[in-house]
């Protein structure tokens, strides 16, 4: 009797901007369906929801240059579970939230 086929990849990518070099991501993707369903970014010392348009940049970064990460995401060391992890599973603002290249960080003055 073979495994189970886990559905899903957890991991970090790097900046998909160049304006932002430390920028990082974490990115859910449905492997069966090969396709990036979740993300955040570390922008200003804490996680934000990734907008559309910037889950379809991940996206196309994936389709066009790492393909191979819906077959073998242990190599980008992604993690291979069953079930989405708790903060892909929040639910989103909405109406959507502006994409990452729209939102300036606000220093704080107190």
């Amino acid at each position: 009797m073979s495994a189970p086929l886990r559905r899903y990849a957890v991991g970090r990518w790097g900046s998909l901007w160049a304006s932002q070099p430390y920028m990082s991501h974490r990115i859910l993707i449905d492997l069966p369906a090969r396709k990036v369903i979740a993300g955040e970014h570390r922008f200003c010392k804490e996680w934000r929801y990734m907008s559309v348009r910037d889950l379809e940049c991940m996206q196309q970064e994936l389709n066009e240059m790492f393909d191979d990460i819906f077959d073998k995401p242990q190599e980008y060391d992604f993690e291979v579970i069953d079930e989405p992890p708790y903060w892909a599973l929040f639910p989103r603002p909405w109406p959507g939230v502006p994409a990452l290249t729209d939102v300036h960080c606000v220093a704080s003055t107190a």
